[in-house]
């Protein structure tokens, strides 16, 4: 193959709804790649050495063959093929023989580079960069597409989203560009005893209670004129959120032990990581009071929803400890970008610290230390909001978050998924993007059994 077949084509436009896709490169020459993508188009695209696919960063990564492997769209979904390359293609962590199906969030390492397919971004928000939220998924751009929605609006916001997934920065993004004057005053309610939250919230008065030696205006007058985050909203006490719903309804507060009622103005932001939902049908949050906080939903996505962003925000997070220099095995490289992160943002900066602790000033590599972290993260058991789709704790192979294909599938595909994940209805329905009930129907319509493609039971001793 010669090299003028290595060859960039232009980029589609990123356009909602078109299926666009793009190829992030993450990692090469020991280093993660902060933003250098390449749009696929509706054809076939060769990587390999020397393809000029990346405006910044050129593809001289020497165990990389010159034509390395071929992605393409066809029939409504996206191939990834390796084309007998010297040192191989592997697609999420595995080795990839003959021709594959690629979903948003798939990692494909080549020599010792990594790509992440996915999404194609709606439109660029270099614009009005939110600080600490780093990276160009379409997944973020989303979310900031939305919290420009709600920022200069006075209605109450509701964060939803993982431990570690940004929702105070979400939060503090949305005050900064209200145009409020007052301050951003941020509580935690999870944890908090009822009196103590009441006496935060609300304020007292002096002696309304034993060691009350002086009165306090509580949090919702400080905000006055700003904006008060309650975050972990799920563990208010029902008491309080009696009262925080009459705040709220009548915009004047009244202090513990008080009998003057004071007029606010305050725009409250919640934040949440439990399923309100849930707990409302439970009886355990009022649902006066839940109509009355979600004015305005903002869905905070969670790494492993957004893999491309991974590699970015590795970056900024080795830049905070002084560390961005330092080169970068591919050994470590490749399963931060597997993982599934129950943790997030935090879990990542947990392991990225522990990697560089171990290096004793090297390179950062792989190590005992690593990999008894992400052992023990795999073990988690984090509660998720039900707004986002449930994902297996554990998997070999990460999940794909959304569909980067149309929701058909042929007997051949079908039977292909079955066998990759042995007959796991659920991990064929999140690769191919569709419900466990559409894989079930075709199943029954392509007449296949299932019981064909399970792994046989462990033999018993």
């Amino acid at each position: 193959m010669t090299d003028d077949t290595l060859s960039a084509e232009r980029a589609p436009s990123f356009e909602s709804g078109t299926g666009a896709a793009t190829l992030f490169l993450a990692y090469t020459r020991n280093a993660f790649i902060e933003d250098e993508r390449h749009g696929l188009g509706g054809g076939a695209t060769l990587l390999g050495r020397g393809a000029p696919l990346f405006p910044r960063v050129a593809l001289d990564d020497a165990r990389l063959s010159r034509g390395h492997a071929r992605i393409e769209h066809a029939g409504g979904t996206w191939f990834v093929e390796d084309l007998g390359s010297h040192n191989g293609t592997h697609l999420n962590g595995r080795p990839l023989t003959g021709r594959a199906p690629l979903a948003w969030g798939d990692v494909l390492r080549m020599g010792d580079t990594l790509f992440v397919f996915a999404e194609a971004s709606e439109a660029p928000h270099d614009e009005h960069p939110v600080d600490g939220l780093v990276g160009r998924s379409a997944a973020l751009t989303r979310l900031h597409r939305d919290l420009e929605r709600a920022a200069r609006q006075v209605q109450s916001v509701l964060i939803l989203g993982e431990t570690g997934t940004g929702k105070e920065v979400a939060a503090r993004a949305l005050h900064e560009r209200s145009g409020r004057q007052g301050p951003f005053i941020a509580l935690n309610c999870g944890g908090v005893a009822e009196s103590v939250l009441d006496s935060e919230l609300f304020g007292h008065v002096r002696g309304a209670f034993t060691g009350a030696a002086s009165a306090r205006d509580g949090l919702l007058r400080e905000a006055h004129g700003g904006t008060l985050f309650l975050d972990e909203l799920g563990e208010m006490p029902p008491m309080l959120q009696v009262k925080l719903l009459r705040v709220l309804e009548t915009r004047r507060v009244r202090a513990l032990g008080g009998t003057q009622e004071v007029p606010i103005d305050v725009r409250v932001l919640a934040a949440t990581h439990r399923d309100l939902v849930s707990q409302v049908n439970e009886a355990a949050f009022r649902a006066d009071l839940y109509a009355r906080l979600v004015q305005w939903r903002l869905l905070m996505p969670p790494l492993r929803e957004r893999r491309e962003d991974i590699a970015p925000i590795a970056r900024h997070l080795l830049g905070r400890m002084k560390a961005e220099s330092r080169p970068i095995d591919v050994s470590l490289a490749e399963p931060l970008l597997l993982h599934d992160w129950p943790l997030n943002v935090r879990g990542l900066l947990n392991v990225l610290s522990i990697a560089v602790i171990a290096s004793d000033g090297g390179p950062l590599k792989w190590g005992v230390q690593v990999e008894h972290e992400l052992e023990a993260e795999r073990r988690m058991r984090t509660a998720r909001p039900s707004t986002q789709p449930s994902v297996a704790e554990v998997s070999s192979q990460p999940p794909a978050p959304r569909s980067a294909r149309a929701v058909d599938s042929t007997p051949q595909e079908l039977e292909t998924h079955l066998r990759a994940h042995q007959g796991k209805v659920a991990e064929v329905a999140r690769h191919l993007g569709c419900s466990r009930q559409q894989v079930y129907r075709w199943i029954e319509d392509f007449g296949l059994e299932l019981d064909h493609y399970r792994a046989p039971p462990p033999r018993l001793s």
